[in-house]
């Protein structure tokens, strides 16, 4: 099973209120995340697999794994597109 990372060089994060500010220093670029989008991120912490983080989220908010799937994978593509998970 791959294991989701973030990138360990090339990006700072700082909470405000309630969204975390993700910078990703080599493009200079600039993301917020808030919400389920947040939840997903601070789990990348742990280098879960996909099926950890599911399983996780799940628990946390209190729904089938099935349920979010479609969701998780949404938000992991895109940011697997902006450089921000690795696997």
């Amino acid at each position: 099973m791959e294991t989701l990372r973030k990138p360990v060089t090339d990006l700072i994060e700082t909470d405000v209120d309630d969204e975390t500010i993700i910078v990703q220093l080599d493009k200079g670029e600039l993301f917020s995340v808030e919400g389920s989008a947040r939840a997903i991120w601070r789990e990348l912490d742990r280098s879960p697999t996909r099926k950890e983080l599911l399983a996780r989220l799940a628990s946390e908010y209190g729904v089938d794994p099935a349920a979010i799937a479609g969701d998780v994978d949404s938000f992991l593509e895109q940011a697997r597109n902006a450089g921000l998970v690795t696997s």
